[in-house]
């Protein structure tokens, strides 16, 4: 009776190893559309002569204004890099991008790729590339594009708890 328990239990075990479960295909994923426009914010690194790093900032607006935060880093204590803030203007003329910072005294030109990076090109109009063949770029970075509305929303907010505040002040002022 214990060999055929057995012989039957390792029957059953057999039966359920070599059964094949076939998983469910997964859906389809949607196409990720990369918005038109430059307008944005963007943060990358680009190259420096004399430092160990530059890395940007930078917030296009829909007035083509630019506001560019570079952190210049020269050794390897917090005191030794040396962030500027800069602002000026850009122009976009197919997928090339020129921006002119600081009243003309700083100058950049990009290029524009699919997913809507800018590589730094050269003064001969090619991709800038470093010593490990690696490109100069600014990422954009998504964010909710109605901050206006946002900003609306949040001081309602603000409104409605402060006089709430002040009725319960009130209430209890009264008791």
């Amino acid at each position: 009776m214990k060999i055929s328990s057995w012989i039957l239990l390792l029957g059953l075990f057999v039966f359920l190893g070599c059964s094949k479960e076939e998983q469910a295909p997964l859906p389809p994923l949607k196409k990720i559309e990369v918005p038109e426009g430059v307008v944005g914010f963007y943060s990358g690194r680009l190259p420096c002569d004399n430092c160990k790093g530059n890395v940007v900032k930078a917030e296009l607006k829909e007035d083509s204004s630019v506001v560019f935060i570079r952190s210049i880093v020269r050794g390897s204590t917090p005191d030794s890099v040396e962030t500027d803030t800069l602002s000026g203007r850009y122009s976009l003329e197919g997928d090339k991008l020129s921006m002119e910072l600081s009243e003309g005294g700083v100058h950049y030109k990009f290029q524009r790729d699919s997913y809507g990076s800018l590589a730094l090109l050269t003064g001969a109009g090619t991709v800038y590339r470093d010593q490990d063949d690696m490109k100069a770029e600014l990422i954009r970075i998504y964010i909710n594009p109605l901050r206006k509305t946002a900003g609306a929303d949040t001081s309602k907010i603000a409104d409605t708890a402060l006089t709430k505040e002040t009725d319960t002040s009130t209430a209890q002022g009264e008791n």
